[in-house]
């Protein structure tokens, strides 16, 4: 440990220049500051412009960005990661799914012998989540498709689904109730769709036919059908599509459901009835709708393409030299719009992606310097440069199932993503609470910098340091926040506070070399988002720390799935200036404004998103 202590003590008398990094940092020291922010600025500049085509993984721009990178790892001296000398390990990402309508049906068969043909894109929509194929079946009702043993509910129980077709409402019961079962209104695992697949071909059913809840969805004009790709692209093996309301409340009229309680009988004729007597019983009211087929098809014209992760190894020295710090970013981002885009009606321009993630990869390609020019480490370190995050961080996922060096032997992820918009000098650290080693090595550094730090707990899911920590390897996580160019063609070079960018990388060098100056591997702990109980009503976002006092308004960083903000239709980027009458300029307002409210509640919020002021409406939920 007198190592780590060594370090520590080396932090706390660093000395610091007006920029607040450490005059002590290994090649700060020995460098003017100009040149390193001018060198930061140069490797941002580059991946942000125009010629890299906003590094789209279907683009050409994306492999002159590996290409800049490898250069930058040969000249670094880092060893390739892959067999044969290679830095390069390749994907298959697919691009988007285009539906081949010729091609895709749901036809419903009644007991009297009638044909419903349903419209696509009017009355259903395929869902790639499910399988590339047909599947044929009878119709069988699951309520929810819910099995619960801590809540005794099982809509499977003692029913045949094998070579059926499920009909399956979205979400689950009692999500109004704050002392109800599945945790009242607390989103539980059984609304996911991966559980409720799952549990349908764990029962050997052939298809799965989905229809939105009715008291989320209260009216056939909320009732929108999911996009294609909405629940994700990969195939689950099984029949998917989603279907309008009104369709399921037809069948159920010709074919009421059939439900005893408390010995009285009961005809559920429509998707209302069937929820509210869930609700009110807790009973399962799964059967077969007698008599009733259905066939479904589905296509979509797929089209991938092969994209690479970047790897370059800098070996440790010492004891310690067969474990693993893994230093990543992802240098991908949205080509020229479309999908992933908040700027729909501007597709066909260049994304940029200055701020996500062209700073983040100039972060690691900076640090790689520091490291193989410092002193050599005791721990190896992996630089990856990952693709694929903006598809849904399929790059850092396929490199945890194909790692080059084996995940016991990884002790340790450090994750960059958007710090170039430093404002107030604040930074977030995520993840702190995922070692029990972690929040030392934060807080010493936090004595050699003037950087405002606001410590996390757990990890923000939204990045390539995710999978890492599903496979329990401690991360940490540096972010300043997003703003209203997230995701628009608007992220460019221009608008990023390189010194700022340099200041982060400088504070997370301190990390880094404190967590490879630990004598022995960080201890992982599974940090949970609800470790801290909620005593303000639930309106679930994360907002933009890193917000800018000279524009008003509060920017969202993340919005919560099936929150009530999601319900509302906040979206990440949108900045909140207003709740009712009260004006929100920074995230004590909205704190202040919900201490002040109750759940149930229902606020109206004024949002301006891009160029567009919009007003929606939000129920606030219970405390969580």
């Amino acid at each position: 440990m007198k190592r780590f202590l060594l370090f520590l003590s080396i932090l706390s008398i660093d000395v610091l220049n007006g920029s607040g990094a450490p005059l002590s940092s290994s090649l700060t020291a020995a460098e003017n500051r100009t040149a390193v922010v001018e060198r930061v600025g140069e490797d941002i500049r580059y991946l942000a412009s125009d010629e890299l085509e906003g590094r789209g993984v279907q683009t050409n721009g994306i492999h002159l960005a590996a290409d800049r990178i490898i250069a930058d790892y040969k000249r670094a001296g880092l060893k390739p990661g892959m067999p044969g000398g290679s830095y390069k390990q390749p994907f298959e990402v697919q691009l988007e799914n285009a539906v081949v309508s010729n091609d895709t049906s749901v036809t419903l068969n009644s007991p009297s012998d009638t044909t419903i043909r349903l419209k696509v894109s009017e009355q259903f929509q395929p869902l790639r989540r499910g399988k590339n194929g047909s599947a044929v079946g009878e119709l069988v009702f699951v309520g929810y498709g819910i099995t619960s043993k801590e809540d005794d509910f099982d809509e499977y129980k003692d029913l045949d689904v094998a070579g059926k077709i499920l009909v399956m409402i979205r979400r689950e019961p009692h999500q109004a109730r704050s002392d109800g079962a599945f945790q009242g209104t607390i989103t539980t695992e059984h609304s996911y769709i991966d559980r409720k697949l799952k549990l349908a071909k764990e029962h050997k059913a052939v298809g799965v036919i989905f229809v939105n809840d009715p008291h989320t969805v209260r009216s056939s004009t909320q009732d929108e059908l999911s996009d294609p790709t909405g629940f994700g692209t990969q195939d689950s093996g099984i029949a998917f599509v989603h279907v309008r309301q009104n369709v399921i409340d037809e069948l159920l009229q010709e074919h009421p459901i059939a439900a005893t309680h408390d010995g009285a009988e009961h005809k559920l004729a429509n998707l209302r009835e069937v929820t509210d007597f869930i609700d009110t019983t807790l009973q399962s009211v799964s059967q077969p709708l007698a008599g009733w087929q259905a066939e479904i098809a589905t296509k979509f014209d797929t089209r991938s393409v092969t994209t690479h992760n970047l790897i370059g190894v800098l070996e440790g020295e010492g004891e310690l030299a067969n474990e693993t710090i893994v230093v990543g970013a992802h240098y991908d981002h949205l080509g020229y719009g479309g999908y992933g885009s908040r700027a729909q009606k501007r597709k066909g321009e260049i994304h940029n992606g200055a701020d996500d993630n062209a700073t983040g990869t100039a972060a690691v390609l900076e640090i790689m310097r520091r490291m193989t020019e410092g002193p050599t480490p005791h721990r190896r370190i992996v630089f990856i440069c990952f693709s694929g995050e903006e598809r849904g961080l399929l790059g850092s996922k396929h490199y945890v199932g194909n790692p080059i060096v084996p995940l016991e032997h990884t002790v340790a992820m450090l994750n960059y993503d958007m710090i170039g918009t430093l404002r107030n000098n604040r930074v977030e650290v995520n993840g702190v609470g995922t070692a029990t080693e972690f929040r030392p090595i934060v807080e010493a550094a936090n004595e050699s910098s003037s950087l405002d730090i606001t410590i996390v707990e757990h990890p923000f899911a939204g990045s390539d340091h995710l999978p890492f920590f599903q496979q329990q390897i401690p991360v940490m996580f540096c972010f300043t926040g997003v703003t209203s160019r997230y995701h628009t063609p608007d992220d460019d070079f221009e608008t990023i506070n390189v010194d700022g960018v340099v200041a982060v990388i400088d504070y997370t060098e301190h990390l880094l070399r404190g967590i490879d100056s630990l004598r022995t591997a960080p201890e992982f702990k599974n940090v949970s988002r609800r470790s801290r109980r909620r005593r303000i009503p639930f309106l679930g976002i994360a907002p933009n720390l890193g917000g800018d006092d000279d524009d008003s308004g509060m920017p969202i960083r993340s919005v919560r799935p099936d929150s009530p903000a999601a319900t509302a239709g906040l979206q990440v980027g949108d900045v909140i200036v207003r709740i009712g009458e009260t004006d929100i300029n920074e995230y004590a307002d909205l704190i202040q404004f919900l201490q002040a409210s109750q759940a149930g509640q229902q606020i109206r919020l004024s949002v301006v998103r891009g160029e567009e002021q919009l007003e929606l409406q939000a129920t606030l939920g219970q405390p969580k």
